[in-house]
């Protein structure tokens, strides 16, 4: 006799089976949503100057010289302990470089990012129309123009803590009851506290909602097991005491350098701006309150304070991005808000139209109306427009723009978005949106990633190709300062470097800042002391951007060292007796009197050390300071066909004036002047001809006053002008 099995019995196999079809199918649906955020991700693919900071470190831990920056100065520079040991284990082991594998192993954490999600919503109790929330949930995500920046991250650290913090909620709301989830929480949040700073402020939040959500289970009894209490904190506690250890053992402080770098004071104003702008660019002024109707339901329905979870760890964050002013790049610091709210805003959305439909029922009296899922679906397509349809224009622009500008903004214009203005409510948040990034771009916050991509693009085309230089070039006695650390320190990788903002450097790390939050810049406000670069740290060269042939490096430097075939490396040096006696003669060329090179230098390193609060220009390769500082110019370029990119500023300059050029040093294109009237008509003059039948957008600000003037030349229009009555405060005062 055939033996059956029982009717309802489900094999292994089965089970495979169904979750299989699940998958599938959950694939299937979300294929869009997939599609779009690899598009976004793809044109919002970028390396920054910054990581190559964190590259330098793992290059020199993986040469056997520790975690340092330069050889033999202990100082931590870094604030991603975990992400620069990967990045070194890579190297060492699959011989993987940092500025190649790091992007994509933020891939790998966005990745990870998403089946956490899914995860989540998949695991929760309760949750009423399960799928139509993960397919919500990947749709919030997915669409985030700001979420698909950070997929590749710049080769920074951003989506890895991410991650990290997504893992350690879902085994808080989802495997509490288990020490197996609590473990993983406490390791997860140890994981982010190595990853990045924040970690520990994220743990907190997720201790203390903890407790929070024991004592509610208690009916407001303290009762918490300790020993759960235990399996949660305790390994968080040791793994990361561990590290403060490690930390005050190795370098001598219990915190980062660079937190004393870039913590000056509050700086309310500059966060208020930087969140401001976050909220409208990303509609959480509408996620937030559907997160919060969702824990409203949850709790009156369950009493559950699961979703509690992701605001608890978000609001303190928010108070913590207000005092700190915000950050360099665009919304780095709010990554883990997109995943953290997905979820409950989906709840939050199918809880409203259960509600709708319900409604419509009454009101049509029996007769057929729209389900919950339908109205679900209705609510979600203009909340989904609304969070995402304004960053997605800002990324898109962006993406396109070719060529490194100074302080990258992009407005949002009517004549190229109309689309978005007619949209209800978008007239008056567009033009919002757009003042405040244009405030946060003077002071460097939250700058948009093209410019970080443009910027380190040209700093490759610059300094790169000295990765074929062979190692020991450097005298051991070699020195030389600059203010733009990354890429440049990273392929002179046995130059020692004293850092102009701090970073690396304790000294200027903690050198006092006087002057006032309306004058600052954010990360770069820190400068060294009067004489440390010179005279107490003795620099003695600057090296300058590689050249192909003798005669373009003498062009650049007062000496040229062949390093490698058809490359040669330009420098400035302090003492010609020293670079006689640590350079191969053989391969060392120079030009008549190179000392009188080190003179520009000397002036423009004593420049950055005086500098005060009423002087806040610094010289850099797309910025002329004229005037004594008073006075920033930049210049861009721009082509009837849309190229375009910033002019670059010419060595030969002189206080009033100074030239730009386009493509090579030696073809000036344009010569801009400012000029003292103040005492024939009590104004600066500023006055400009160009060579160049291209389209020309020159600013000139008073970095005093923030006072601004610009010219936009179209393509073909005159080539020479002179505004006599341009700026005024600089002679407010003075005799006429």
């Amino acid at each position: 006799m055939r033996a059956t099995r029982p009717v309802g019995f489900v094999t292994p196999q089965s089970k495979t089976r169904t979750f299989a079809a699940r998958i599938l199918a959950l694939l299937g649906v979300s294929l869009p949503w997939l599609v779009v955020l690899a598009w976004f991700s793809s044109a919002a693919w970028f390396l920054c100057d910054d990581a190559f900071i964190s590259f330098r470190y793992a290059r020199n831990l993986v040469d056997g010289q520790g975690l340092v920056f330069n050889v033999g100065e202990r100082v931590e520079g870094y604030t991603n302990f975990l992400w620069v040991l990967e990045l070194a284990a890579l190297w060492k082991v699959f011989g993987l470089r940092p500025e190649n594998v790091a992007p994509w192993l933020s891939v790998l954490c966005t990745i990870g990012t998403l089946a956490a999600v899914v995860w989540w919503a998949s695991s929760l109790p309760g949750l009423r129309r399960r799928s139509l929330v993960i397919w919500m949930a990947l749709g919030f995500l997915c669409t985030s123009a700001t979420f698909a920046v950070w997929t590749s991250g710049g080769g920074l650290e951003t989506r890895q803590f991410t991650l990290f913090v997504v893992v350690a909620v879902v085994c808080l709301t989802v495997h509490s009851g288990s020490r197996q989830g609590l473990l993983g929480a406490s390791l997860s949040l140890a994981a982010a506290a190595y990853t990045r700073p924040e970690g520990l402020l994220i743990a907190a939040c997720c201790f203390g909602w903890f407790v929070v959500q024991k004592v509610v289970a208690a009916r407001g009894r303290f009762r918490v097991d300790v020993r759960e209490l235990g399996w949660l904190v305790l390994p968080f506690a040791v793994v990361v005491g561990a590290h403060f250890l490690i930390r005050y053992a190795y370098y001598g402080e219990w915190l980062p350098n660079t937190y004393y770098a870039k913590h000056v004071r509050p700086w309310y104003e500059s966060g208020f701006n930087y969140l401001w702008a976050a909220v409208i660019e990303t509609g959480l002024y509408l996620l937030m309150p559907l997160a919060a109707l969702a824990i409203r339901r949850s709790w009156r329905e369950h009493t559950d304070l699961r979703f509690v979870l992701p605001l608890a760890c978000i609001v303190p964050h928010m108070a913590y991005v207000f005092q700190i002013g915000g950050d360099y790049f665009e919304y780095r610091p709010l990554d883990f808000y997109w995943p953290l709210l997905a979820v409950p805003v989906a709840t939050g959305i199918v809880h409203l139209g259960t509600a709708a439909s319900a409604l419509l029922r009454r009101l049509r009296s029996g007769r057929l109306a729209p389900g919950p899922s339908v109205c679900a679906v209705v609510l979600f397509a203009p909340t989904l427009f609304y969070a995402g349809a304004l960053q997605a224009e800002i990324l898109l622009r962006s993406a396109a723009v070719d060529g490194h500008r100074e302080r990258f903004h992009l407005e949002v214009e009517e004549d190229r978005a109309g689309w978005l203005f007619a949209a209800p409510g978008m007239r008056a948040l567009v033009p919002v949106s757009n003042d405040l990034r244009r405030r946060m771009a003077r002071q460097l916050v939250g700058l948009r990633f093209v410019g970080h991509r443009e910027a380190a693009k040209l700093k490759l085309q610059e300094w790169a190709d000295y990765e074929r230089m062979e190692r020991g070039v450097f005298p051991e006695d070699a020195l030389t300062a600059t203010g733009a650390l990354g890429v440049q320190s990273y392929f002179l990788a046995d130059l020692r470097v004293v850092d102009g903002h701090g970073l690396v450097d304790a000294v200027v790390a903690q050198n006092p800042v006087t002057w006032a939050n309306s004058e600052r810049l954010m990360a770069h406000d820190r400068i060294p002391p009067p004489g440390y670069v010179l005279e107490e740290r003795g620099a003695n060269i600057m090296v300058l951007p590689s050249a192909s042939s003798e005669e373009e490096a003498l062009a650049r430097g007062g000496y040229a060292l062949r390093v490698a075939p058809d490359l040669w490396m330009p420098f400035d040096a302090a003492d010609h007796a020293w670079v006689l006696g640590r350079f191969d003669p053989n391969r060392l060329r120079m030009r008549d009197e190179p000392e009188s090179r080190w003179e520009l230098q000397v002036a423009s390193i004593r420049s950055n050390e005086s500098r005060s609060a009423t002087d806040l220009c610094e010289p850099a390769p797309t910025v002329l300071c004229v005037q004594d500082g008073r006075y920033r110019v930049t210049l861009d370029w721009s082509s009837p066909d849309g190229a375009g990119a910033a002019a670059r500023v010419s060595e030969a300059q002189t206080s009033e004036a100074g030239l730009f050029f386009f493509f090579t040093p030696a073809n000036w294109e344009v010569l801009v002047k400012v000029l003292d009237g103040c005492e024939v008509n009590g104004h600066h003059w500023v006055s400009a001809a160009s060579s160049t039948e291209l389209g020309l957008d020159l600013v000139v600000r008073d970095v005093r006053t923030g006072a601004e003037r610009r010219y936009v030349k179209a393509a073909g229009e005159p080539d020479a002008f002179t505004d006599t009555s341009a700026l005024r405060e600089a002679c407010v005062g003075e005799a006429p």
